[in-house]
């Protein structure tokens, strides 16, 4: 390996690619649209109110009134919190009671496909007695999940003081029982313990997606530029003075450069915009501030690196053997289906960070990086643990880089017809001088 040509890839690789003007125009704009992809989202998320104007069926003849009282009460107490912008303006209609309830039921049906109510609500008598509770709700959509739970809780309540008044017990008795317990959740930690209110989950959860995006992003350019540069024939120039693997190897190590690079501008806009706007969006929700250790920091890098270099030398190894990006396409879905399965195993891992199917997600090399560091974030996993995965990484990287540069010193070179699979194999058996000189695709 002769280091000072693999010094000027790098810079080869890496110059090229910060000085574009799309390189810095992708870096500035993905913040602000990852900005104001939280800052709508939690907008929209509090402004699910509006009208909903129901027709009420009260086979009870007595829970009509206080289920009306009940879903305006609510209202007032939302106005008075002006936090609280997600309760609805409920508008109630009763229907008179006929001797033929599916008659009076096929009415109201109409009345919902007319677009005269939003829907109608079916209280049966069984609602007051001892057996299970029932009632019915018919809508067009079934998708407002706010507005049912309010329906839902607005229902409860009113049969809870129905059977309250009904024993003759004592009306405050209603106010005890509606009180719910709030679990405060405190993680324990070598220095003690904290509580978490969710913000450390949040970012996890970006740090997460940093890396996962990363591997597919990055990864999928080491593989264009190998294509690009195959097409060009600018290839055929660079190796009459380096090794393919010295290239493969600089390639690599150069885009990298530049993922980290974006980074290190992202960070520090997080510094003086994201973090400040985030941490307000946060504070408004009530999940406290992140905590993040160095320990997240020194994880993170360490996994992204082991992470990238893996990816990045399997898109390359799948890159060097074919001319273009549709005949790359089928095998460059591999690696990104085994990226994109890290999410398949998230909440497993979130919600049992120590379990058998955390164990193998943060064990096996290809979803590896992105789950162990995971678990280092939410939990603290056996130490032996994360030093045999760190292993299991440097040893695959190493194969897979080993594997890929014997592909690539071939691979891009060849040029016609697309390879086959046993072809691209007995390429990485080729040994110059000791086996027999790989056939050659006839010329386009």
């Amino acid at each position: 390996m002769n280091w000072r040509k693999i010094g000027a890839i790098i810079h080869r690789e890496y110059v090229e690619r910060v000085r574009t003007k799309t390189f810095w125009i992708g870096t500035f704009l993905i913040p602000v649209f990852f900005l104001g992809y939280i800052g709508i989202n939690i907008f929209t998320s509090t402004r699910t109110g509006g009208e909903r104007r129901i027709a009420v069926l009260d086979l009870t003849n007595r829970l009509y009134g206080p289920l009306k009282q009940d879903l305006a009460d609510r209202e007032q107490k939302a106005k008075r919190n002006a936090s609280d912008t997600k309760d609805i303006h409920w508008v109630l209609e009763k229907r008179q009671v006929s001797s033929d309830p599916a008659a009076a039921k096929e009415v109201l049906r109409r009345e919902v496909l007319q677009k005269k109510v939003h829907g109608y609500l079916i209280l049966d008598p069984a609602l007051l007695a001892n057996e299970e509770p029932k009632a019915e709700y018919y809508s067009l959509t079934v998708s407002e999940v706010i507005a049912i739970n309010q329906l839902e809780h607005s229902l409860n309540r009113v049969l809870l003081r129905d059977k309250i008044a009904a024993r003759a017990l004592p009306a405050s008795l209603v106010t005890d029982l509606e009180k719910r317990l709030e679990l405060k959740v405190s993680k324990v930690t070598a220095k003690g313990t904290r509580e978490e209110k969710g913000a450390g989950f949040i970012a996890s959860m970006i740090f997460f997606a940093v890396m996962y995006s990363t591997f597919i992003m990055y990864g999928y350019q080491n593989l264009r530029s190998v294509i690009e540069e195959k097409t060009n024939r600018i290839v055929e120039l660079v190796i009459a003075s380096v090794r393919p693997t010295e290239l493969m190897l600089g390639k690599i190590i150069g885009i990298g450069l530049v993922g980290l690079t974006q980074y290190l501008v992202w960070s520090l806009l997080a510094m003086n915009l994201s973090v400040p706007a985030i941490a307000t969006m946060i504070t408004a929700k009530d999940i406290g501030l992140p905590v993040i250790p160095l320990s997240w920091i020194g994880y993170f890098i360490l996994f992204f690196l082991l992470g990238y270099f893996l990816y990045a030398s399997i898109y390359t190894a799948i890159g060097a053997p074919f001319n273009t990006d549709q005949e790359a396409q089928q095998l460059a879905m591999i690696p990104m289906m085994f990226i994109v399965s890290a999410w398949i195993f998230f909440f497993p891992v979130m919600n049992n960070p120590n379990g058998s199917v955390a164990v193998f997600a943060s064990l096996f090399p290809l979803t590896a990086p992105m789950m162990m560091f995971l678990r280092t974030t939410i939990a603290d996993p056996p130490t032996w643990q994360v030093m045999l995965s760190i292993l299991i990484l440097i040893i695959s990287a190493v194969a897979i880089a080993w594997i890929a540069g014997r592909i690539y010193r071939v691979g891009i070179l060849m040029y016609g017809k697309k390879p086959t699979i046993p072809e691209i194999l007995r390429w990485v058996r080729y040994s110059p001088g000791k086996s027999a000189q790989p056939e050659l695709p006839e010329a386009m």
